[in-house]
């Protein structure tokens, strides 16, 4: 389940359906079974305790999804034909389509689902783009319908729409955190120091043009930490922005801004940059200007 998982988990019991739900630790079980739904100590044990045809939804890491499907003793060992997987990982789409041809000559349906809204999202209503046969997407469209914000699924295409869109999706975000991060940085500059930051990104969020779902959890963070004096500044990707940026090469598609972003995350993880420590003695090799030594 993970902590998507079992949000979504939630939400469906509300809605009205039996919901099992398995996960590595056993606390996220025991919160669900205390909820209203049943909870499975294993693999093996969540599919015998679904009827056939059985409806698995995973909300677990991408790089987790293979092994959970095909390894031995794997989900794939023992659905039966016509079953279905709903995979809402942040899955790179050929990884997707790969999985989606595998169970395809097992007889077991697959389908990527892309979410966005994060946990919060998965608890009060999400927004979900579907890849896959869309006969199968038809069969259990209620389930994308009721996981939703109003509005806010859809059919997206043949095996890895889905998972591409959220792809996209998630390289546009970067973009947006970028721009916000260098326009507060910009304010904290500047050469009003006072500023309350909690309060522009508030008034900012009612009738402004950069009103955004990403400016409300900017004020969340402020009120958090007004400063962001508790954190440091090594941003972490998941590999969706590499991935979008791999495919804008291969498209011959100019997506700077996203390329920059994505290589903006990899400056932050330097504390010590190789590159502008040559720049600094270069400068001072060839116009004499002044290096900071280190102490």
């Amino acid at each position: 389940m993970g902590k998507m998982g079992f949000n979504f988990g939630l939400r469906l019991l509300e809605k009205g359906y039996q919901v099992t739900g398995f996960d590595n630790l056993s606390e996220p079980r025991k919160q669900l079974a205390q909820q209203g739904g049943t909870q499975a100590g294993s693999l093996e044990e969540l599919v015998r305790s679904l009827q056939k045809p059985r409806v698995i939804l995973l909300s677990i890491p991408h790089d987790t999804v293979e092994p959970t499907i095909f390894a031995k003793k794997g989900l794939a060992d023992y659905l039966s034909k016509g079953d279905i997987i709903i995979d809402a990982a942040n899955a790179y789409y050929k990884n997707s389509l790969s999985h989606y041809e595998k169970l395809k000559e097992k007889g077991i349906d697959y389908l990527d689902m892309g979410v966005s809204g994060g946990p919060a999202g998965a608890r009060s209503g999400s927004s979900i783009m579907v890849g896959g046969d869309e006969p199968i997407y038809k069969k259990v469209e209620q389930i994308f319908k009721d996981l939703a914000a109003p509005d806010g699924y859809g059919y997206m295409g043949p095996a890895g729409a889905g998972h591409f869109v959220k792809m996209v999706h998630n390289a546009i975000e970067y973009v947006l955190m970028q721009a916000y991060g260098e326009g507060f940085e910009l304010l904290v500059a500047g050469p009003y120091k006072k500023l309350d930051l909690q309060k522009i990104a508030k008034i900012w969020n009612h009738g402004a043009v950069v009103a955004s779902f990403v400016l409300d959890k900017i004020e969340a963070v402020f009120a958090k930490d007004p400063r962001l004096e508790t954190i440091e500044g090594f941003v972490e990707d998941l590999g969706e922005g590499r991935w979008a940026v791999r495919e804008a090469v291969g498209d011959e598609v100019p997506a700077e801004t996203i390329t920059q972003a994505l290589f903006d995350r990899f400056r932050s993880r330097q504390k010590d940059s190789f590159a502008a420590k040559l720049s600094a003695a270069l400068r001072h090799e060839i116009g004499g200007h002044p290096v900071k030594e280190r102490k």
